[in-house]
């Protein structure tokens, strides 16, 4: 199976409706007896990680909320082997990683749920807004990964550009170093790719006509890590043709 998710920044409405988009158009491909990336694997999706601050966030005052209702930045919220330098300790900072790992109710339930998936989960996607950008471990250190592994992730990069249009793949590391984040975690516990794509734009308030532009590079973006996913984890690639759009 695959996993897809967005919105663990109350903030990014451009990822769910991108989200949203791709769900709908691959259900309407089933419909359709169109080949989708479930003809291969069952796929996952959650929508709106952090419910409740997306809810917050529509309130006058909160448009531009990052974290949870706790103040807790969901990405930074998840395991890591190093300490964050910048000591981020407030509560009122936008990144706040949380009194601990998994302290809060999203992680850690979406964490429970995984370990429930742990031979299952052949890859992992989380969206996110805005910046046109594909981004691939690690985030909390510079260092090769080693094993081909570094390699591997820039062919996937590759991949989901040809697929996307003008997105740049980069190791989050060259964004900005993070710490406690989800693709870092899933990808050091479960041993399979992550990425987040950031999806195309300048600003987090965005016209909703946007949203099938960037619906359709969303849509065609999971297509296309369908296929890379099973290169990336050694086995046979099937094309899958995207029909949204075209």
């Amino acid at each position: 199976s695959l996993y897809f998710q967005s919105q663990l920044h109350a903030r990014e409405w451009a990822a769910v409706s991108s989200v949203v988009f791709s769900l709908a158009s691959i259900l309407d491909d089933i419909a359709n007896n169109k080949p989708t990336a479930a003809d291969e694997y069952d796929l996952y999706f959650v929508p709106i990680v952090n419910v409740d601050g997306y809810f917050q966030s529509w309130k006058s005052g909160y448009r531009f909320l990052r974290t949870n209702v706790n103040g807790v930045d969901l990405n930074r919220n998840w395991p890591t082997p190093f300490e964050n330098p910048e000591n981020v300790t407030i509560e009122i900072n936008v990144t706040y990683p949380g009194p601990n790992p998994f302290s809060e109710p999203e992680t850690a339930g979406i964490n429970d749920w995984f370990e429930t998936k742990r031979d299952e989960i052949q890859g992992f996607l989380d969206i996110h807004s805005h910046g046109g950008l594909i981004l691939y471990p690690y985030g909390d250190n510079d260092q090769p990964i080693g094993g081909g592994v570094d390699e591997k992730f820039e062919v996937l990069g590759r991949g989901l550009r040809s697929a996307m249009g003008e997105y740049d793949p980069i190791p989050v590391y060259r964004f900005y170093p993070t710490y406690g984040t989800f693709t870092d975690y899933v990808f050091r516990e479960f041993k399979k790719p992550s990425v987040a794509i950031e999806i195309f734009g300048s600003a987090f308030n965005v016209s909703a006509s946007t949203i099938p532009a960037r619906g359709l590079e969303a849509y065609k973006g999971i297509n296309q890590f369908a296929k890379e996913v099973a290169v990336f984890n050694g086995g046979d690639v099937k094309p899958i043709k995207t029909s949204c759009g075209d």
